[in-house]
């Protein structure tokens, strides 16, 4: 786990920079596989949660060619690998209040902690988010769940 944590590490010091040049957010860093095998998935995200639109394909094109260039040049995976750069999908679970709050009006499916062994799913549109709690409108009712409470979410996709 320590060679996992040290290449996870590598790439978040050569990734930081080139994601703040490009004025985008480095989500998230996943180095799996067994050496020789390698995969390098880097996922960025607009800055602000209130930007309308998503992240371009020029602004990914560009962070993986310098990426690729820093990580030939510094070398810190051995053996062969592959690498994306990506943003993330419709699909990719809400974690942090940053991730409700660019979903607000989106319906979204929750599983939340009630204690005791207990869980309780629930699906409504995300009338509100702020640090520690959401909001979900059920059936016309407003209902505050606190983040911390929230084991999984994920946006109800329309098809």
């Amino acid at each position: 786990m320590a060679e996992h944590d040290d290449l996870i590490a590598a790439v978040t010091e050569l990734a930081a920079p080139i994601a703040d040049r490009h004025e985008v957010e480095l989500l998230d860093i996943v180095v799996k596989g067994p050496r020789g095998r390698r995969l390098v998935r880097i996922t960025l995200d607009l800055l602000d949660p209130e930007a309308e639109g998503d992240l371009d394909v020029d602004t990914i094109a560009s962070v993986t060619r310098e990426l690729s260039k820093a990580l030939d040049e510094s070398d810190p995976i051995d053996g062969r690998y592959t690498f994306e750069v990506t943003s993330p999908g419709t699909d990719r679970p809400l974690r942090s209040p940053r991730d409700f709050r660019r979903n607000l009006g989106r319906d979204v499916r929750i599983e939340r902690d009630l204690g005791a062994d207990e869980r309780e799913e629930l699906t409504g549109r995300l009338a509100a988010a702020s640090e520690d709690q959401i909001t979900l409108e059920i059936d016309g009712q407003d209902l505050d769940v606190p983040l911390g409470t929230i084991t999984s979410a994920r946006v109800v996709l329309p098809w």
